[in-house]
């Protein structure tokens, strides 16, 4: 495909004009190609990486259905085109959970009086998760529900503390694999009747991503 727009390009350059400017459109035509398809392919890396974090963290959610949660996935924000990887209804109120897969190499630090995510600042990161968690929290109110909406982040990969978790910005990062013990922790403030009574109101607020598109 490549070739085949450098000698159309080249084709139709050198017929107008030169053959000199020929070969500067056969270039440009495939350079123009070769960055276009790398910028395809990394967006599609970064989604694939991203899909399968979030499938990761799913399975591991599931462990807390049993015990009277609810868990939703991959929802959409009313008024937004951000979408929620995960939210969690259950005794302690709802979790707003955004799943990160980073490479176990990527450094955490910290430097000139802030937590670094690779070559990112952490507060960067979350930003994204602190709109969100705002915005349900806002949604949640606007239906009548007064419950607190906790954001964390679960990461895949990375090797955040073993027993301990970061905050950032006021949003927990931990281990993915600590996830649920987490959750499990916060203190009672829903009822069994008022958690399902949360969770068909968030079902109906916030339906499937892809269903909203």
């Amino acid at each position: 495909m490549r070739a085949a727009l450098a000698v159309a390009a080249f084709a139709a350059v050198t017929w107008a004009w030169t053959w000199q400017a020929g070969l500067l459109a056969a270039a440009v035509a495939a350079l123009a190609d070769t960055v276009q398809r790398w910028r395809v392919h990394s967006a599609a890396a970064a989604w694939r990486k991203g899909a399968l974090g979030e499938r990761a963290t799913a399975r591991r959610l599931r462990a807390l259905e049993p015990a009277g949660y609810t868990v939703l996935h991959d929802r959409a924000l009313p008024r937004s085109r951000a979408n929620l990887d995960h939210l969690v209804i259950g005794p302690g109120g709802v979790v707003l959970v955004d799943s990160k897969r980073w490479h176990r190499n990527t450094s955490i630090r910290g430097h000139g009086g802030r937590l670094w995510i690779g070559r990112r600042p952490a507060d960067s990161l979350v930003k994204a998760t602190v709109f969100e968690a705002g915005r349900v929290g806002e949604v949640l109110r606007a239906a009548g529900w007064q419950v607190p909406v906790v954001p964390v982040v679960a990461v895949h990969g990375a090797k955040l503390p073993r027993w301990g978790a970061l905050t950032v910005s006021g949003v927990t990062m931990l281990r993915a694999g600590r996830l649920c013990g987490w959750i499990r922790r916060h203190p009672p403030r829903l009822s069994p009747e008022q958690v399902a009574s949360v969770s068909a109101a968030a079902e109906r607020i916030f339906p499937p991503y892809s269903a909203a598109e």
